[in-house]
């Protein structure tokens, strides 16, 4: 969309250097997540397909490996004697604000995770994220995408059935923090001329309601 803005929002693959901003949205949004998810683990994994939402204009410090888009986390850790001044690494990063994971088995793809940092919900970010891991399990060569999501988070449906999934059942008891029941959903055949063709219209609305969103190759 040339000529247009670009929004400084864009997806790229998640690297090792990422996790310690991805584990501070995961314990925001998840907060009784145990235990929490190896992200290590995940990106040696060559089923696990993760992708960050990045904020190309606003940057965080990072000191040994912990993230603080100010510092006073890692300021307050060298206090108590974690961190030690003197062996201080100090990096600048572009900000994460959001991120997706989805693992890839036999010719279906599975959304593991999805979420975004607190103070930068409702920029449609969140569809951002669903719309590039759709792209990729396209790119991939995958027949469907399916997902959980509990079954009271209505908005959730809403987006998720806007990209044509369907619910296919209910696993109970699913969550272990309330035991709430978990709604399956499932996409049809992501290869199909009509997917495509769906999915390309998504793109170009949103491309158009939130300022062309960049996506880098994945």
């Amino acid at each position: 969309m040339k000529g247009q803005a670009v929004s400084p929002y864009r997806l790229r693959r998640m690297e090792f250097e990422d996790i310690g901003q991805v584990e501070l949205i995961e314990r925001e949004a998840f907060p009784t997540l145990w235990p929490p998810t190896s992200y290590r683990k995940e990106l040696k994994n060559n089923l696990a397909n993760y992708l960050v939402c990045v904020h190309t204009g606003e940057f965080v410090e990072e000191r040994n490996g912990v993230a603080s888009r100010d510092g006073i986390i890692s300021r307050a850790l060298s206090f108590l004697g974690i961190i030690k001044s003197k062996q201080d690494v100090v990096t600048s990063r572009e900000l994460i604000v959001g991120f997706i994971g989805m693992w890839c088995m036999a010719d279906e793809g599975h959304i593991v995770s999805i979420a975004v940092k607190e103070n930068y919900r409702r920029k449609g970010l969140g569809e951002l994220l669903l719309l590039g891991s759709l792209e990729l399990a396209i790119d991939t060569g995958l027949y469907d995408v399916t997902l959980e999501a509990r079954v009271t988070n209505y908005g959730a449906h809403a987006l998720y059935e806007k990209y044509g999934f369907r619910h296919v059942g209910v696993r109970k008891g699913y969550y272990s923090d309330n035991r709430e029941d978990a709604a399956i959903m499932t996409t049809d055949p992501i290869l199909s001329v009509q997917y495509k063709g769906m999915l390309e219209e998504r793109r170009s609305k949103f491309e158009k309601r939130y300022d062309d969103s960049e996506r880098l190759s994945y």
